[in-house]
């Protein structure tokens, strides 16, 4: 393992998700707080997911053509830097039509740009350049945590966006420290680098389960999530007490990726991947359940082996089941799902059945897709590949 790399990779990790906490977490109370409704919500944040899905795709193509000329580094500086921008428009506090065109923005350059870090550490991989990226994943679900924690205190939107453009800062440090990284240039044919998203799906089923699976399980994950402070209100919570429980959820996360090596050489990775959608539609089932805030805050804990396996893993089981020429491609992919369509359509649809029913139904609907998801994954075990090929040279 490259030691210098890999702090600073971690560093990279960790200023992501201590503003991801502000424009993930707390996105929903800013809005709420600034006069809109569940139903306006819910189409801002489908708004959010739906230009990320458009965008995170013709980003990755564009790495794919002229990723030998732009780093990655500079393409997530640009991202942050109009993510600065469209906060600091935010705080002016814009009609409905002029947020949604933020949210638009918000989408483009904001929530996807996770998938783009993810890609990062997987070119560094076959370079030579090894990091842990479970650890730096840990790293980034502790930074959320005590992020979460502390903007929990900021009651009032300005503050919390106020806090939100500063934490963008760091990270922008940290893309312009760390060492360049541009494309992995495949000993393959041209024309199979080129492969379309469709054609890859096609060539590599289980990659197709896959990112069917995660679309399924991610909208009832958002469909929880969405209004999740909702939940701790119903139960007697505030804001301070659903930073706690975001808190938990986030800290959860990192024995997942503590043991996440020894975990996946003992059970395999795809049986990994199984367990991560089995407990996340558990943790839903649980909050629904939930009687008392102790109860709801034990619910999240269980995120430890749901979503916390799927963020330390998803990365690895893509080196696992496909070529390295298709993994910008691949995690872009991933990112549209579970960013994108999975958390468009869960917004929405959180936003709309909020609207109109109440927050059982919402949630029994989320644990039953969460669910569904599991079932997908499963059904594609049979393309469950032995090996694939590495066949890479640097760029």
């Amino acid at each position: 393992m490259t030691k210098k790399l890999h702090y600073q990779y971690v560093l990279l990790q960790g200023s992501y998700y201590a503003v991801a906490a502000c424009f993930i977490g707390y996105m929903v109370p800013v809005l709420q707080k600034q006069g809109f409704d569940h139903a306006q919500i819910g189409v801002f944040l489908s708004i959010r997911a739906i230009f990320s899905v458009f965008f995170q795709p013709v980003f990755a193509q564009l790495m794919d053509r002229f990723g030998s000329k732009i780093s990655f580094n500079h393409l997530i500086a640009g991202m942050v830097v109009v993510s600065m921008a469209v906060t600091g428009v935010q705080l002016l506090k814009p009609s409905f039509l002029g947020t949604l065109f933020l949210f638009a923005f918000y989408g483009i350059f904001t929530f996807g740009m996770v998938s783009f870090i993810d890609a990062m550490s997987t070119l560094y991989f076959f370079q030579g350049k090894q990091i842990n990226y479970p650890v730096a994943r840990g790293v980034g679900s502790l930074s959320y945590a005590v992020s979460a924690v502390c903007v929990g205190f900021l009651v009032q939107p300005t503050t919390i966006l106020f806090a939100q453009f500063l934490l963008f800062i760091p990270l922008l440090t940290a893309v312009l420290m760390i060492d360049s990284i541009k494309g992995v240039e495949s000993t393959e044919v041209t024309t199979e680098k080129m492969m379309s998203f469709g054609q890859l799906m096609k060539a590599y089923p289980l990659f197709k389960f896959f990112l069917v699976a995660i679309v399924i399980s991610f909208i009832g994950k958002e469909m929880a999530s969405s209004f999740l402070i909702d939940v701790y209100r119903a139960v007697g919570g505030s804001s301070r007490s659903y930073g706690v429980g975001s808190f938990i959820l986030a800290t959860s996360e990192i024995p997942a990726a503590i043991l996440f090596t020894k975990l996946s050489n003992k059970l395999g990775i795809y049986r990994l991947m199984l367990f991560s959608f089995f407990f996340a539609g558990l943790r839903i089932l649980l909050i629904m359940l939930a009687p008392s805030l102790f109860l709801l805050n034990v619910a999240q804990a269980f995120q430890m082996l749901g979503n916390g396996l799927f963020w330390a893993g998803n990365v690895q089981f893509i080196r696992t089941i496909l070529p390295p020429a298709f993994s910008v491609k691949a995690q872009a992919a991933v990112g549209v799902c579970y960013l994108g369509i999975g958390s468009g359509v869960g917004s929405m649809m959180s936003g709309l059945i909020l609207a109109y029913t109440n927050l059982t139904t919402l949630l029994s609907l989320a644990a039953l897709l969460s669910f569904l998801g599991l079932v997908i994954l499963y059904l594609g075990k049979k393309y469950q590949p032995t090996q694939v090929p590495i066949m890479v040279k640097e760029v």
